[in-house]
């Protein structure tokens, strides 16, 4: 079902992580008589490392007992494929355009685009795409009080 990895790949994976924290963390103010901000970050790049080694380890000794990387079968699928595809772009692009452009515009294009890439109609997911829009604002304004971005929708906002 999953893309699974040798250790020794994720060991680096979580390495690289680790030094990044380690490295960022130089750049933080040093408050004088005081741990500071760079604290944290510091001991979770450190702890990234123990980990790393750890991973590294047992991994280089079952290296020859399992590949490198097994991809799952799902990926040759590409009705499965297009799915994560769409979610991962999705998500990218809203991120990037929600701000602008509102939730209004990019929550039903990123639902609608998922149910068909996963072979719902398109007579069905235009509805429900614009109906869990419209629930999930106002679950998020008026429920839990977060104002979701309204963008180019901005003048109509209550």
């Amino acid at each position: 079902m999953t893309v699974r990895v040798n250790d020794v790949v994720s060991g680096g994976l979580v390495g690289a992580l680790g030094v990044t924290a380690l490295v960022l963390a130089q750049g933080f103010p040093e408050i004088p008589g005081e741990p500071g901000p760079a604290l944290f970050p510091r001991l979770a790049g450190a702890g990234l490392l123990v980990v790393a080694v750890a991973l590294v380890l047992g991994g280089w000794r079952s290296r020859n007992a399992a590949p490198w990387v097994e991809w799952p079968e799902w990926l040759s699928q590409p009705r499965r494929f297009a799915a994560v595809v769409v979610i991962v772009a999705g998500l990218a692009i809203t991120a990037l355009y929600i701000e602008t452009l509102g939730f209004f515009i990019c929550a039903p294009l990123l639902v609608g685009a998922l149910l068909v890439a996963l072979s719902v109609r398109v007579a069905v997911a235009i509805p429900v795409a614009l109906i869990a829009t419209a629930v999930v604002h106002a679950i998020f304004y008026s429920g839990l009080r977060v104002a979701l971005p309204w963008g180019l929708f901005e003048r109509f906002a209550w």
